[in-house]
């Protein structure tokens, strides 16, 4: 499985452009402010969701032109070929088509899976809930394209109660039935959250011992956040209710949730690690995750690394590209040093891209 053909129209510091990448390792390199990681988050972009820089669809466009920008390429899928394109239409929402036809961004999700990791997410373990929580959900919705969807319609409902809270509404009848389906959609998003969990764990304890292990889990932030049971979630809500009003909001629920991350080579929290460990158990989760999504769905996912090798010593940089090329994934990978990758010679195809009057473009392929 893998992205062929792929033409980035208006797209930040590319005006149009068409790459023929390899379907297995492809090495992005060049200055600072080149253009790598925009190759990277208009890839990303093939993607449900806001991609690699969770940037919002109308902030993506070339300035100072604003037209409007369009990411298309070709799948090939076991024997079989797609068509898959995404851009801005004039009203500035972003439309996703297979095959020439409009779809969900989730059913992208139902044909091909993709992982990233880039610099912003270094610091993952050490802010807020809400950034493990999407990253969490996003390895859910790789496993169970479904989870997505599920999670659309909890915020839907959830925005409608905050709103009778807020308003001060006092008649449980407008409640009753939104806190019901709360609960019953809260619940299948726990069981999801764990079962993605559970199957990312037992990659890391298999993982090449090259890399740190690590165990993750449902963290709660307030009582039966991590809940599945949607009989004791919706008497939480009820019982919770005046509380939220006085709130304003609801602040117990699935919405919640936190994940965290043990550390078991030295026996603490992840987040009590350096930053170098933090980065490198990272690393860990997302081979994991490639690892046991292969054996979930019988293919390898597309991973977008950015500026990752950089940080590693040789000896962990080296066992990274092992473990890259035993997947077998389309992988895309950024760096400013191509030394860095000097070994993946003649396993990986180099592209060098440089800036020349606000245009980015690849100026050497080998």
């Amino acid at each position: 499985m893998h992205l062929d053909k792929i033409k980035i129209n208006n797209f930040k510091n590319y005006n149009s452009i068409i790459f023929d990448f390899s379907p297995e390792v492809n090495f992005i390199f060049g200055k600072n402010g080149a253009g790598k990681t925009n190759i990277l988050e208009a890839i990303s972009l093939l993607a449900p969701g806001r991609g690699i820089r969770n940037a919002k669809s109308n902030d993506i466009s070339r300035i100072p032109e604003s037209l409007g920008w369009k990411v298309k390429a070709t799948l090939e899928h076991r024997n079989q070929i797609h068509e898959i394109e995404t851009y801005v239409d004039n009203k500035s929402l972003r439309i996703v088509k297979i095959d020439e036809k409009i779809q969900s961004q989730i059913s992208l999700s139902k044909i091909y899976r993709m992982l990233w990791l880039s610099p912003s997410m270094d610091r993952l373990w050490i802010e807020g809930a809400d950034g493990r929580r999407k990253f969490l959900d996003r390895m859910t919705l790789n496993f169970i394209p479904e989870h997505g969807s599920l999670a659309i319609n909890f915020q839907k409902l959830l925005r409608q109660r905050n709103r009778l809270l807020k308003d001060k509404v006092y008649d449980k009848n407008w409640y009753e039935a939104l806190e019901e389906k709360m609960a019953i959609d809260g619940a299948n998003l726990n069981k999801n959250r764990i079962f993605t969990i559970e199957k990312i764990g037992k990659s890391l304890t298999n993982l090449n011992p090259a890399f740190p292990k690590a165990k993750l889990s449902l963290a709660n932030n307030q009582d039966l956040d991590n809940s599945v049971n949607s009989n004791d979630l919706v008497k939480a809500l009820r019982d919770n209710r005046q509380r939220d009003m006085m709130a304003g909001r609801t602040i117990i629920g699935p919405h919640r949730i936190d994940m965290s991350a043990f550390y078991l080579n030295k026996n603490i929290a992840v987040s009590e690690c350096s930053t170098g460990e933090q980065k490198a158990i990272l690393i860990s989760i997302i081979l994991a995750n490639a690892w046991s999504l292969t054996e979930y769905v019988g293919d390898p996912p597309i991973l977008l690394l950015d500026e990752v090798a950089a940080h590693l010593d040789d000896d962990r940089r080296q066992e990274l590209y092992n473990e890259i090329v035993n997947l077998k994934a389309q992988v895309f990978m950024t760096g400013t040093d191509k030394n860095l990758f000097g070994s993946l010679s003649g396993l990986a195809d180099e592209f060098e891209v440089a800036e020349e009057n606000g245009l980015s473009k690849i100026i050497n392929k080998e």
